[in-house]
């Protein structure tokens, strides 16, 4: 008995001190435990996750979270109340634990900003130039595309090919982006068993922590699923932060060949663009909307339909509880730190003039 406190005791310590201590230390968990303990732990997983087609980690949430049912019911029915409260208690902090020490001292990482020496913050003529360009290159493509302004682009559902393209374009991204980077070889993003409940959760897909295996939302429009496959990569190349993810996994597909795959890209970073506008004022939206090609306009509302449709209560609370999550691993923006996309889109461009 002494020996199961002494442990949840030092359990408890290092979780707290991990939390507390990690934020202080950018320049140790970018280039030590980054680059090293975390890249030669991520070739590692990548060798015994790589062996099953599915999602191991999928298989390993489904088991993980029946046995601790069962131990609940089993310690509950029997009355031991002490000994569930510490079962408890040490699954959460073996979760956080485990969590951190696998993946999620990436948060403590210098950001991307910092890295490529950036600028934060834009003005208001800064973003409407920028959307301005994006809506020209969107409408440009859809026609090159399509041949008719009105007709939607459509993209096969093929995700060997999404992971195909998305790790030759990684190795395409320049060289200021790719240091930022782990050296590692990039699983495949795997469909998710759980797509059909991660829909009406409002997940694309997901990036499990523990194997390090990339997950896709295979119910998500098809529009979509590029730049949500380059996205999870960028988690298990060192990416914690979402904004950063998103902006990696716009980047990688805008090195695309296939012109399908540049439209998805860009039409992904012109969602986020007018997004701020839609915060601030819902008519100059709109009025920006409609300068759109009708098929761009119509890929648009197939994506937000379809989450539309899904929206429950649950998608609500599961959003929250994330939120919540991000914030605690120093992501103090919580679920909006994917709003913080266009900052760092902007202040890219500023620097390296690519749009």
């Amino acid at each position: 008995m002494k020996k199961k406190y002494f442990f949840l005791t030092v359990l408890l310590l290092f979780v707290i001190c991990s939390y507390l201590i990690g934020p202080l230390f950018p320049e140790f968990f970018t280039h030590i435990y980054n680059q090293k303990f975390y890249s030669y732990l991520d070739s590692f997983l990548h060798l015994i996750s790589n062996i099953f087609p599915f999602s191991l980690g999928d298989v390993l949430y489904a088991v993980v979270v029946i046995y601790f049912i069962y131990k609940c019911f089993v310690l509950i029915k029997r009355k031991l109340y002490k000994d569930f409260g510490v079962f408890i208690l040490t699954s959460v902090l073996l979760f956080f634990g485990i969590f951190q020490v696998f993946w999620g001292w990436n948060n403590y990482k210098f950001s991307v900003a910092h890295q490529l020496k950036l600028e934060r913050s834009y003005t208001q003529a800064e973003l409407d130039s920028i959307t301005k360009k994006l809506t020209e290159i969107v409408n440009s493509q859809q026609f090159l595309i399509t041949k008719d302004s009105l007709k939607e682009v459509s993209i096969d559902k093929d995700l060997e090919l999404f992971n195909k393209t998305a790790k030759l374009n990684y190795t395409k991204l320049p060289d200021h982006l790719k240091e930022i980077l782990t050296d590692n070889k990039i699983n495949d993003v795997k469909p998710s068993f759980y797509s059909y409940l991660q829909a009406y959760t409002g997940f694309s897909g997901y990036f499990n922590p523990f194997t390090h295996e990339n997950q896709l939302n295979i119910e998500i429009p098809t529009i979509g699923m590029p730049v949500t496959v380059a996205h999870e990569m960028a988690h298990q190349l060192g990416i914690a932060s979402e904004t950063e993810a998103n902006f990696y996994g716009y980047k990688v597909m805008l090195q695309s060949t296939d012109l399908k795959f540049k439209y998805a890209a860009n039409l992904y970073a012109l969602k986020y663009c007018l997004k701020q506008y839609r915060y601030e004022n819902e008519e100059t939206y709109q009025l920006l909307f409609k300068r759109l090609n009708v098929g761009v306009q119509q890929n648009i509302l197939e994506s937000e339909q379809f989450w539309l449709s899904k929206r429950n209560v649950s998608s609500y609370f599961f959003k929250n509880l994330y939120g919540r999550f991000l914030k605690i691993n120093n992501q103090k923006d919580g679920i909006q730190s994917y709003n913080k996309f266009v900052d760092l889109l902007i202040n890219y461009n500023k620097k390296y003039l690519e749009i």
